[in-house]
């Protein structure tokens, strides 16, 4: 597990790209879609998001990038539940 995210989100990638199941930790430059993310893993990985960290994420924070690597979609999560976090 990388000190940048938590086991549940490595989980959730491993659970969603199964090309990321091998042994060893994911690094957070890995690209998404090399790893097998397609339109269906996308939309399934994000519902299990939501689902796990309670967390509604907004269409317009879906920007061009956000899939790239496992690194620019925790920093989604991260500001997600930041911002969540802040309007309570």
């Amino acid at each position: 597990m990388s000190d940048r995210w938590d086991a549940t989100y490595e989980e959730l990638l491993r659970e969603a790209l199964p090309r990321l199941a091998r042994p060893g930790g994911i690094e957070p430059g890995t690209r998404l879609k090399a790893a097998g993310l397609d339109s269906l893993a996308m939309v399934e990985l994000l519902i299990r998001i939501e689902g796990a960290y309670g967390i509604g994420i907004p269409d317009d924070d879906l920007a061009p990038g956000v899939f790239d690597t496992p690194a620019t979609l925790w920093e989604l999560i991260r500001t997600v539940r930041e911002r969540e976090a802040a309007a309570r």
